[in-house]
C-alpha cells in the first residue's frame, strides 16, 4: 500500500502539536521527580501505579534504568524506561532495533502522535503525560526539588538518609565498616574455592578480569579470562600473538576488509589478524558473541577494548609473575605501579577501532580502577591473617566519588561525596556492599526496607537492643546476612557489638585459610 501523502508529511516534515511540546531534558526531569498522577493510565486505559521512576541514565541506552510498577492484577514489572516528546520517536530514533533497549518496559512521551501506527511491541506499555501531570505546566518548573548531583547521578535521597546521617560519625564508621568485613570475606571466600579448583594464577587472572569489566561487562570479561587461560598467554612472549588471542576470543577484532575502520587502527588491526586467522579455527568453540559486550553505556576510558588492551599487556611472562607475587605477598604499593604500568601506543590515546581520540593520554588503567582493584584482586588473594590485612588495608587510598560510589552516597548520605570521617577503604567498600544489599536488589528497594529499623535499634544503648533482630519486615529481611560472634581476630577500630546487631557479618572461621600459592598440574588451554 502506498504511503499516503499526509503520513509522509507528517512523518518528514510537519509535526500536528496541539498543545505546548516539552523538551525531552525537562520530561526527564518531571519522570525523575515523580511529579504526575499516580496511578498513571496507559494509552489502552490500563492503570500501573509507579513504585520507583528508575535510576536516570545520563550515558547511551533507555533514559531511566530498574524501574518498577505494579498493575491491578497485582503483579510486579521492573525494566527500563524510555522517555520521548512524542510517540513515534520510539521508531524514529531506532530504539526497536537496538539492542539496548530490550529491557524497556515503559515508553513515556509527551503525547501520542494520532493516525501513526507504528508502535513498540505490545509488552512495553505506552504512557502519555500530557493529562496527567501533577500541577499546570506553569507551575511544574518551581516544584523541581531535585539538585544537580542527584540528576548527575541519576539517584535521589532513600528514606535512610537522615538516620544515617544523624549517627554520631564514629558510630556510623563502626557500621560501614562492619559491612566493609563482610564484604572482604565474601570475596576472600571467594578466592579460597577459586584457587582450590583453578590455581592461583588463573583465580586471580579471573578476579583481574571481572575488576576491569566494571559493572557493566563483568560477565563478558570473566567469560574472556575463562576462555583464554592465563597460563596459556604467560608462555606467549610476542604481546601482538597476545592481543590477538584475546580481542579474537572477545569477538571483538573486526575484519577491516569488511567493516569501515579508523586508518590509523589499520595497521595494528593487520598485526593481529596475521596471528588470528592462524588460530581462529582452533577457537571457534570459546568465541563471545559481541552482543555480550556493552559499549554505549561505558566512558571512553573505560571501553573494553582498552581493557583487553591492559589484559594483553598485564599477561606478559616477565609481568605476571611479578603481579601474582605482589598479590600473593599484599604488597599493594608494588601491585599498583605494575597495573600503572600497563601501557600501549594504540590504546593509551584511542577508545575503539573507529579511531576516536582520547582527549589526553591515559593510561590503560586509570589511578581509580587501579585504587579498587587493591580490594578485589589483591585483598582476597593475600597471604595474610585477616588482623594484618585490616591493618595493611588502612593504608590503602581510597579513590575518587565517581560511578557507583557517588550513587551510593547520594541514596543513603543525599550527599554526592561520603563525608570526610568515612574515608577508610573498608568504610568506603562498606559503603557499596550496603548500597548493593538494600537499595541495588530492586529499584523499589525503599518501600520495604529494613535499614531504617535496623539503624535506629542500633542507635539504641546495648541494654536497649531488642535481643533478636524483630525489626525486619519479612520483604528485606533477606537482605541481612546471619549474625556472627565477633573473633578476637576483628578489626580493633571496630567496638565490640551484641551479635545480634552485627547484620553484615556472616559465619566465618576466625581465620580464612591462607592461599597456597600454587599452580595448576593441569592449566586448561590449548
Amino acid at each position: 500500500m502506498a504511503l499516503s501523502y499526509r503520513r509522509w508529511v507528517y512523518q518528514n516534515v510537519l509535526r500536528e502539536e496541539p498543545g505546548p511540546i516539552l523538551s525531552e531534558s525537562i520530561l526527564q526531569r518531571i519522570w525523575f521527580e515523580s511529579l504526575f498522577q499516580n496511578p498513571l493510565t496507559t494509552l489502552q486505559g490500563e492503570l500501573v501505579t509507579l513504585h520507583h521512576p528508575g535510576l536516570w541514565n545520563h550515558r547511551p541506552g533507555p533514559d531511566f534504568l530498574r524501574a518498577s510498577f505494579s498493575t491491578p492484577d497485582g503483579r510486579t514489572h521492573a525494566g527500563d524506561v524510555e522517555i520521548h516528546r512524542h510517540s513515534s520517536d520510539w521508531e524514529a530514533h531506532g530504539h526497536g532495533s537496538d539492542p539496548a533497549y530490550r529491557q524497556v518496559i515503559l515508553h513515556v512521551f509527551w503525547q501520542a502522535d494520532p493516525s501513526l501506527t507504528e508502535t513498540p511491541p505490545t509488552s512495553i506499555r505506552q504512557i502519555a503525560l500530557t493529562h496527567q501531570l501533577a500541577a499546570p505546566l506553569t507551575e511544574l518548573i518551581s516544584l523541581f526539588r531535585a539538585t544537580p548531583a542527584e540528576i548527575a547521578g541519576g539517584e535521589k535521597a532513600g528514606l535512610c538518609h537522615t538516620s544515617l546521617l544523624s549517627l554520631q560519625p564514629e558510630k556510623l564508621r563502626e557500621i560501614l565498616e562492619e559491612a566493609g568485613s563482610h564484604r572482604l570475606r565474601q570475596r576472600r571466600a571467594l578466592a579460597t574455592a577459586r584457587t582450590s579448583a583453578h590455581g592461583l594464577d588463573q583465580a586471580v587472572w579471573i578476579a583481574l578480569a571481572e575488576g576491569l569489566g566494571f559493572s557493566e561487562n563483568r560477565e563478558p570479561f570473566t567469560s574472556l579470562a575463562r576462555a583464554v587461560p592465563v597460563q596459556l598467554l604467560s608462555r606467549m612472549p610476542d604481546p601482538t600473538c597476545r592481543a590477538s588471542l584475546l580481542y579474537g576470543v572477545a569477538g571483538l577484532l573486526p575484519d577491516p576488509t569488511t567493516r569501515s575502520v579508523s586508518p590509523r587502527a589499520q595497521p595494528i588491526l593487520k598485526e593481529l589478524w596475521n596471528h588470528w586467522w592462524k588460530a581462529r579455527h582452533s577457537w571457534t568453540d570459546r568465541i563471545l558473541p559481541p552482543t555480550l559486550w556493552k559499549m554505549g553505556s561505558t566512558r571512553p576510558n573505560n571501553s573494553p577494548f582498552r581493557r583487553i588492551a591492559a589484559l594483553a599487556t598485564l599477561s606478559d611472562p616477565h609481568t605476571w609473575p611479578e603481579l601474582v607475587d605482589s598479590v600473593h605477598r599484599a604488597q599493594s604499593a608494588r601491585f599498583l605501579e605494575i597495573l600503572k604500568s600497563a601501557s600501549h601506543p594504540f590504546w593509551d590515546h584511542h577508545a575503539g577501532w573507529d579511531g576516536r581520540l582520547l582527549p589526553s593520554r591515559s593510561r590503560l588503567i586509570g589511578l581509580d580502577r587501579a585504587h579498587a582493584l587493591l580490594f578485589q584482586v589483591l585483598a582476597p588473594f593475600a597471604d595474610c591473617d585477616e588482623l594484618t590485612l585490616h591493618n595493611t588495608i588502612a593504608t590503602w587510598p581510597t579513590g575518587g566519588d565517581a560511578g557507583l560510589i557517588r550513587s551510593a552516597c547520594l541514596r543513603l548520605f543525599g550527599l554526592p561525596f561520603a563525608p570526610a570521617e568515612l574515608r577508610s577503604h573498608l568504610a568506603r567498600e562498606g559503603l557499596l556492599q550496603i548500597y548493593k544489599d538494600f537499595c541495588r536488589s530492586k529499584a523499589d528497594a525503599c518501600q520495604s526496607c529494613s535499614m531504617p529499623d535496623f539503624l535506629k535499634q542500633r542507635n539504641r544503648p546495648p541494654e536497649a537492643r531488642s535481643p533478636t533482630p524483630a525489626t525486619l519486615s519479612p520483604q528485606s529481611a533477606h537482605n541481612l546476612p546471619n549474625p556472627v560472634n565477633r573473633s578476637a581476630t576483628t578489626h580493633p577500630a571496630l567496638p565490640k557489638t551484641p551479635p545480634e546487631t552485627s547484620p553484615f557479618l556472616k559465619v566465618v572461621p576466625a581465620r580464612p585459610p591462607p592461599l597456597a600459592r600454587r599452580r595448576n598440574p593441569h592449566p586448561p588451554g590449548r
